[in-house]
Formats: structure tokens, C-alpha cells, sequence
């Protein structure tokens, strides 16, 4: 009995391939003559043929942090703002060319809704199904219309990750067109190297000093001897904090060189000095 069984679902199983193989075959037949002799396939493709669309190209952006504090500091809104320091003309660029984009595609639209040779065919269709030609002939179509990008924002994800790695906590949000434009305009307005708007530089800010990672900050303890730069300080009640050479404020950066090993008290003495 179970052998029947599985006899006769092999069987159901070989007519079901077979069906597909002759549906599929069927269908390609279909196309095939369409993509030949349809009057409304050829319009389409000499209307996609006068317009070159800009592709979408991705900024979004990630980052992982592995101190608390600092992901809960840092917005995701933050973090944009601190990247499009560098990115912002690749940006403002790319928003441009899917601006056109619209505009093109508002012609394109136009021209591709007067085709009207609907079931009109170069050569008699001979021995093929009207209505199966019809609804081939509308997929055709849809298929080849162009669907070129037209919306562009930027997501910003961030993670919270142990030191070794483990990711257990996360944040993302998009930002639109214009909310980039908006930030963008806004980081045009600067006074040297610093930035006049306030909300941006806080911004920047936050970030650069969330560049100094739990595995930074050890790095820097041990090539500094896990001593005070200053007083020399050092041993289980030597409170050490890592301290920006330059500070943040005055432009200073969160890498290896701008960073040393302050004891608590020597640090809050130095506050924004630069010695």
C-alpha cells in the first residue's frame, strides 16, 4: 500500500512538471511573436529609446558603536549631518540627477500613455489565441515601461554592540530629499573651519567624540602606560579619562595622534587648553 502511494505521487509530481513545461513553452511562443510583430511593443521601445534615465546611487550610511553612552547620545540625525561634511556634493549631485528624473518621466508617462495600437500586429497572429495574446501583449508592456528612480533619501542605521562584537541594540530612520538639502544648506554656513549654525556643530561635535571606541580608549591606555600624560599618575586610584589633545571645540579630531591619557583631575584643569 505505501508503495502505491508513493508511486502515484511520483506520478502527480511528473504531470505537475510536465503541465508547467507546456504552459511555460505555451507562453514563450506568446512572447516570442509579440516581441516580433507587436505594433504597441515596437512604439514602446522607440519612446525608451529617447530617454536616458540617471540610476539611484545608495548613501546610506551605518555605524557601530560599542559604548552605550555614545549610542544613546548620538542621533541618527546626528551622524548624517557629522557625514555630509564629506559627501555633500556627491549628494547634492545625485538629488539633482533624480530631480530630472521626475521631470523626464512626466514626458515619458505622456508619451507612453498615447500608444494605441493595441492588438495590432505586423503579420497575422496564425492559430494563436486572441485573448491570450491580448493579456501577453499588456504584461509585455508593463514589463518593458521604464521605471526609472525617482524618490532619494538616505538611511542612517546605528548599533550598539558589545566590545567583542555582539550587536543588541539598534536605531535607523530615513531622511528625505529636502530634509537633506535642508542640512546641507546649513553646512554652508561656516566661519573658517567651524560652522555658525549652533544644532550643527553640536552635532559634529557628538560624533567626532563618539569616534573614541571602548577598543580606542584601551589602545590609547596601554600605549600611554595606563599613566597621566601630565602628572604621571597611575595604579587602581588613578581615575584616567581619555583627553583631546586639540579639543573638539577648537577643531582637534578623535584619532591616535590628537588623543592621551589624562587623570581625572589633570583633565578637568586642561578643560578646552591646549597645551
Amino acid at each position: 500500500m505505501n508503495v502505491l502511494a508513493a508511486v502515484l505521487s511520483i506520478i502527480l509530481v511528473l504531470i505537475g512538471v510536465a503541465v508547467t513545461v507546456l504552459l511555460y513553452q505555451r507562453r514563450q511562443k506568446y512572447d516570442r511573436f509579440l516581441l516580433q510583430h507587436s505594433l504597441c511593443l515596437k512604439t514602446l521601445r522607440e519612446i525608451n529609446a529617447r530617454y536616458r534615465f540617471f540610476p539611484c546611487v545608495s548613501f546610506d550610511q551605518q555605524h557601530t558603536y560599542d559604548n552605550e553612552y555614545f549610542f544613546n547620545n548620538i542621533s541618527c540625525e546626528d551622524y548624517l549631518i557629522y557625514q555630509l561634511q564629506f559627501i555633500k556634493k556627491d549628494v547634492s549631485s545625485q538629488i539633482e540627477k533624480i530631480r530630472t528624473n521626475r521631470q523626464l518621466y512626466a514626458n515619458y508617462t505622456e508619451e507612453r500613455n498615447k500608444i494605441s495600437q493595441f492588438g495590432q500586429f505586423q503579420t497575422a497572429p496564425d492559430k494563436l489565441n486572441e485573448q491570450v495574446l491580448l493579456k501577453r501583449e499588456q504584461h509585455l508592456l508593463k514589463k518593458q515601461t521604464l521605471a526609472p528612480a525617482m524618490q532619494f533619501n538616505i538611511a542612517v542605521t546605528l548599533y550598539c554592540s558589545k566590545i567583542n562584537g555582539y550587536v543588541y541594540r539598534r536605531k535607523r530612520a530615513r531622511f528625505t530629499d529636502a530634509e537633506i538639502l535642508a542640512y546641507i544648506s546649513r553646512l554652508e554656513q561656516k566661519n573658517g573651519n567651524f560652522y555658525t549654525d549652533r544644532k550643527i556643530w553640536n552635532s559634529i561635535c557628538r560624533v567626532e567624540r563618539g569616534k573614541v571606541s571602548n577598543k580606542m580608549r584601551f589602545s590609547i591606555f596601554a600605549r600611554d602606560g595606563y599613566r597621566c600624560r601630565i602628572c604621571g599618575a597611575s595604579g587602581k586610584f588613578a581615575r584616567l579619562e581619555i583627553d583631546h589633545i586639540i579639543p573638539i571645540a577648537k577643531g582637534g579630531r578623535s584619532t591616535y595622534n590628537n588623543l592621551q591619557t589624562l587623570c581625572h583631575s589633570c583633565n578637568t584643569k586642561k578643560g578646552s587648553k591646549i597645551l
